[in-house]
């Protein structure tokens, strides 16, 4: 054989190889890649999964405490609207069938139960203890079963993420064997509790609600951009022209925006309101709740607020987020929120959101209750038991209020709940489970 034609065999080889090898190489990259995006699904839909169930557990308890059919109604629709998107997360994970049968079914069972004593609490009859122990049963099993899937992706995240590692740990959850599964006579739900009447009114997808106007605002005159950069400069214990002006904003409360190192302040275009702030924090620092909830109050004053009363708070990161409602006389007004967070270090004024207050507070006329406080106690889940009660104002789905007398009771194993009964009519209005520990007190 010639060299010359030595040399070209040899290259044709080399070239075969190179190409192939870069194949290869192409193969396990697009592979890898695969890979990734597979594994990105499954955390996305892990993390949906343990969001869907740990919110159906907590709706759970409160159908535990629900006392007028209303009540159960709203809580039901929850709990299928809930159960229907774990389900959806639930078939992107790699469980085995019979796992994937076990929890589809428990899920299933969960919003047919709710929606069959829904039914049976419009009866003349109305709910007995057997029917609640059906809850309190799915109630903890959901309760499990979140735990579970919330160890899981903590395991999942310490460890590092890798399919083969979330398919062994999903079907070794050994929670859910001891699902509960309630009998089949269950699976059948009346189909007219498909609409419930209360999507047909004052629902929170009104076509009013997007065209809403700020009722503390109405009436009020619309300022220029420097009338609002002078009230923020106000507001910052600053000069003006240090101001800048970042553009107009704010939906249904028009604003004008401006900025400074580290500083964003909002105007109300109609009136001249500050309606948010924002300040860079670090989140350090260790004052007392009873420390931030002072400095909170001092940084209301000069807004020409009423005389706001402290609710709900949440300490998190170095930072304390203080919830403050108006009140008329010794009824409270929970529409009119504003929100102050403070920094814990030396108690300054991180963040302010004066919106609810701006779109909600409105020179109200109370009518007097039709109901009494013992009238409509006797409205409340026989698992409560009534610690303080006094009347509110709360808001509605459709954003319009409600007189009710508010209820902070205790239930069972300690579970602190607030209930809200319409003082006039006598319905159930909201329902919430309080959340107290050392990082604060918040209603879920």
């Amino acid at each position: 054989m010639k060299k010359t034609t030595s040399v070209r065999l040899f290259t044709f080889l080399l070239a075969l190889l190179l190409v192939g090898a870069g194949f290869l190489l192409d193969a396990r990259l697009s592979l890898r890649q695969s890979g990734q995006r597979l594994e990105y699904v499954y955390q996305r839909a892990l993390g949906d999964l343990t969001d869907q169930v740990g919110s159906l557990s907590r709706t759970l308890e409160k159908a535990r405490y629900a006392g007028t059919p209303l009540m159960h109604s709203a809580l039901s629709a929850k709990l299928l609207e809930q159960s229907g998107g774990a389900k959806a997360a639930l078939s992107s994970l790699p469980f085995s069938q019979e796992k994937t049968e076990r929890i589809s079914r428990f899920l299933s069972q969960v919003g047919d139960y709710a929606l069959a004593l829904t039914r049976k609490s419009f009866s003349l009859g109305g709910l007995e203890e057997g029917d609640l122990a059906g809850l309190s049963t799915l109630c903890e099993y959901a309760g499990k079963l979140s735990d579970a899937l919330q160890d899981t992706q903590a395991r999942l995240t310490a460890e590092g993420a890798s399919i083969n590692q979330l398919e062994s740990l999903l079907n070794n959850v050994d929670e859910i064997e001891a699902l509960a599964l309630l009998d089949d006579d269950f699976d059948e739900v009346a189909k007219e509790f498909s609409e419930l009447p209360a999507l047909l009114y004052d629902g929170p997808f009104s076509d009013h609600i997007p065209q809403r106007e700020p009722l503390h605002l109405k009436g009020m005159a619309e300022v220029t951009q420097e009338e609002a950069r002078e009230k923020a400069a106000g507001f910052l214990h600053g000069e003006a022209s240090a101001l800048e002006f970042t553009g107009e904003g704010g939906g249904a409360l028009p604003v004008y925006m401006f900025s400074r190192e580290g500083e964003q302040v909002h105007v109300t275009r109609q009136g001249g309101e500050i309606a948010y702030y924002k300040k860079e924090s670090h989140g350090l620092g260790s004052l007392s709740y009873e420390e931030a909830l002072k400095a909170a109050k001092a940084s209301l004053s000069g807004l020409g607020l009423p005389e706001m009363r402290e609710s709900y708070y949440l300490v998190s990161d170095g930072l304390c987020t203080v919830n403050f409602h108006t009140a008329e006389g010794d009824v409270l007004c929970y529409p009119d929120l504003v929100k102050v967070t403070i920094e814990l270090e030396q108690g300054g004024l991180v963040e302010y959101d004066g919106t609810g207050y701006l779109m909600n507070h409105h020179a109200r006329v109370l009518a007097a209750p039709a109901l009494t406080e013992e009238q409509t106690a006797s409205f409340l889940s026989p698992l409560l038991r009534v610690e303080k009660a006094g009347l509110a104002v709360v808001p509605s789905p459709g954003l319009s209020e409600v007189l009710c007398w508010e209820f902070l009771c205790k239930g069972q194993e300690g579970r602190r709940v607030l209930c809200y009964v319409n003082a006039q009519t006598g319905l159930e209005e909201q329902l919430y489970l309080l959340q107290e520990d050392e990082q604060g007190v918040l209603a879920i």
